[in-house]
């Protein structure tokens, strides 16, 4: 774990007690890196407001939430049942902290902390993994194609309905007649499909959209990492609710915030469409017997499919 805050905090010495440091001195909220007596790792909100837990917070996997009294401050208290849990712990923990930062009311930032916990029930009941660096470049095609091609030509509305990849359908967006699949690929002419399902749809029209991607630098022109996309696409929904129906379905999508993201940095180098009609490149069915299938379309094959002005026109995908 390459953050870790409880790593020196040593265990209370009192069953009554807990030992803890100040997790951002410069917020509103009083929030605590802590520990009990048996050394549990706990995260504390330490506030003069009242908290209500009703019947409507949900149970977080792994994780138990109590309310409690500590001289005249009301506390909040998120218990990690396994340490082996402590980095997607820690992961919500600096969610909480980082929604609130900017709040200026303690009984709005409170009731904020508990509409976040009714985000991650989902994630943490069913055990989801945050992605991975290889998933996190395919989130950025998703993104790309949301921000330079739906956001343009449609509502923020629309445009965050379209997008179905996070509610874990088959194809990444679908609207007006089109399924729209979306691909990343470095310098190798190759897109990896998962599931034979990818390239077969029920609508009209199946685009492809590949998102050509070099691994770059923060010193780079034009170059990006996740976060400055994700606020691109906040500036262009605008309204505050698009903005956190837009942050749920990155969480459905597996995204959490983490330091190391910040890192990551790409270049996008070219993008294109094909269209997948008769005779592309595909795999139609499964041999009986096969339950599963992954493979690769050689994209110098498909030249004759990449889709004209027309199509785009008919999508309503102008750039």
């Amino acid at each position: 774990m390459k953050n870790n805050p409880w790593q020196n905090i040593k265990p209370s010495v009192s069953e009554n007690a807990i030992n803890g440091i100040l997790a951002d001195q410069s917020h509103l909220l009083e929030f605590y890196w802590a520990k009990d007596i048996s050394g549990n790792f706990l995260f504390v909100l330490s506030a003069s407001s009242k908290i209500i837990l009703t019947a409507d917070i949900p149970k977080l996997y792994g994780i138990d939430i109590s309310v409690g009294k500590h001289d005249r401050s009301n506390q909040l208290v998120f218990t990690l049942a396994s340490k082996e849990d402590k980095e997607i712990f820690y992961t919500l923990c600096m969610d909480l902290v980082n929604s609130t930062k900017e709040l200026h009311d303690e009984d709005y930032a409170i009731n904020t902390v508990l509409l976040r916990l009714e985000k991650w029930q989902y994630f943490l009941k069913n055990k989801r993994k945050p992605i991975d660096k290889r998933q996190l470049r395919g989130l950025i095609g998703e993104l790309l194609f949301l921000k330079n091609y739906l956001l343009v030509n449609y509502t923020a509305e629309d445009a965050l309905t379209f997008w179905k990849a996070p509610l874990q359908s088959v194809h990444d967006f679908e609207f007006s007649g089109f399924s729209v699949e979306v691909k990343t690929k470095s310098s190798v002419n190759t897109v990896h499909i998962s599931s034979y399902e990818q390239l077969f749809s029920e609508l009209e029209h199946l685009l492809l959209y590949v998102a050509t991607l070099n691994e770059s630098t923060s010193s780079t022109l034009k170059a990006f990492n996740i976060y400055n996309l994700i606020d691109d696409i906040k500036s262009l929904l605008g309204n505050v609710l698009y903005k956190e129906r837009f942050e749920n379905l990155l969480m459905q999508y597996g995204f959490l915030e983490r330091e190391e993201y910040k890192e990551y940095w790409f270049l996008l180098i070219a993008d294109e469409f094909y269209e997948v009609s008769e005779g592309f490149p595909r795999i139609a069915e499964l041999p009986d017997g096969v339950e599963a299938l992954t493979y690769r379309v050689n994209l110098e094959k498909c030249k004759n499919y990449r889709v004209e002005e027309k199509i785009l026109q008919k999508a309503g995908l102008k750039k």
